[in-house]
């Protein structure tokens, strides 16, 4: 699945070089990690408002993206995440 993989990949850049890789800037920054999921749910829906379905797919990648930035940050793994959504579908 694309987003364990994805995760499995920060995970692992949480070692490199702030100066060499984004996501290890972010992880190195809770405060821009934070800043940067807000902007991207921001963008989300504002494509949301605008029914633009051609920008929509980027926009809620990059929130993604973030979101899993910040996860990892806090050391909480999707399958945490994953079994809290399973509870809530009973």
């Amino acid at each position: 699945m694309i987003l364990s993989e994805l995760e499995g990949v920060l995970r692992e850049r949480r070692t490199a070089d702030p100066g060499q890789s984004y996501t290890a800037k972010l992880l190195g920054d809770p405060e821009l990690t934070q800043r940067k999921i807000m902007e991207e749910a921001f963008e989300v829906c504002l494509e949301l408002q605008r029914g633009d379905v051609t920008r929509l797919p980027e926009e809620a990648a990059d929130l993604i993206y973030h979101l899993l930035v910040g996860l990892v940050g806090a050391d909480v793994s999707l399958d945490e995440v994953f079994a809290v959504l399973e509870g809530r579908r009973r």
